[in-house]
This record gives structure tokens, C-alpha cells and sequence, in this order.
């Protein structure tokens, strides 16, 4: 089961209509992908500098990564 931090849950609340698909998936490159794409898309202003949802987001990946991750898994 992948750990989320208290700020990690309100984020994804906040920002994914799928949350409940996020919290209940398995396969924490699946997740870390989703969070991922969110920075992609909406993450950077027009010079291409983190916004303040990019931080955020950013902050959250690696929250979750670091929580979660085995070197047995190549994370």
C-alpha cells in the first residue's frame, strides 16, 4: 500500500477528480506518473520557471517517493 502524508492526500484532493482512484492504486509509478503529468501541464509559467502549483506538485512527488520507495523496485 503506497503512504501518503496528511499534505500529500489534501493535494491530490485538491487538484485530481480521480483522487480516490490515486489513494487506491497500487503501483506507486503510476502515481508518481499522474503527479508528473500535473507538473507537465500546469506546473510551469511561460518562461518555463515552476509556478507556484509546480512547487506544490514537486513537493508532493517527492514526498510520496521518498516514502515509498525500495531500491529493490529500481525507485
Amino acid at each position: 500500500m503506497i503512504q501518503f502524508s496528511k499534505q500529500d492526500k489534501e493535494f491530490i484532493m485538491e487538484n485530481f477528480e480521480n483522487a480516490k482512484d490515486i489513494f487506491t492504486e497500487q503501483d506507486i509509478k503510476k502515481v508518481l506518473r499522474v503527479i508528473d503529468d500535473l507538473i507537465m501541464y500546469k506546473g510551469f509559467d511561460e518562461n518555463y520557471n515552476l509556478n507556484d502549483l509546480g512547487r506544490k506538485a514537486q513537493r508532493v512527488y517527492d514526498s510520496i517517493y521518498y516514502n515509498n520507495a525500495n531500491p529493490a523496485d529500481g525507485l
